[in-house]
């Protein structure tokens, strides 16, 4: 016979435990090598970002010379003449900050032309328009409306 014989079911429930809750699993990894995982996912983030801040970092002169054209592009009291003067000036100082001084300061007419072409790796648009950007501080009939394009492909594609 049994000690529960003869016990109704109040009786059997009071002679129940309770629930017996497991431990909590932690969320840490346990082994090594999903530390060495963790530290070598942390390491290529830590790179990456690097990597992005110095390519930011470097690309500022870009930034601000594309404000500045749209800046001369949102001017309505600058003739066509005036535009292409300033956006002459800008592609220089543009140059002048990402390449050396004794390799832009000196180039003027068909050399800027050719300067402008050669940063672009000879890219279409550009070397359609170097010529017009090249003599733009110089010429009266240059129109700005007609370079803004052109010079904000530029500023975008050169390579430094």
């Amino acid at each position: 016979m049994s000690e529960y014989d003869g016990l109704n079911l109040p009786q059997l429930l009071d002679l129940m435990h309770g629930l017996v809750m497991p431990d909590a699993v932690t969320g840490l990894p346990i082994t090594s090598g999903w530390w060495i995982v963790l530290a070598w996912l942390l390491a290529v983030l830590t790179i990456v970002v690097w990597y992005g801040l110095l390519r930011r970092r470097r690309n500022r002169y870009r930034r601000a010379a594309l404000a500045a054209l749209k800046s001369i592009d949102s001017e309505p009291e600058l003739g066509p003449f005036e535009m292409a003067q300033r956006i002459a000036l800008l592609l220089k100082r543009t140059a002048l900050a990402a390449y050396p001084r004794s390799q832009v300061a000196s180039l003027s007419g068909s050399e800027w032309a050719e300067f402008l072409i050669a940063s672009t790796n000879e890219d279409r648009q550009i070397a359609q328009a170097a010529e017009r950007l090249a003599g733009a501080a110089y010429r009266p009939d240059a129109d700005g409306r007609l370079l803004s394009a052109p010079a904000r492909r530029w500023i975008r594609k050169h390579r430094a």
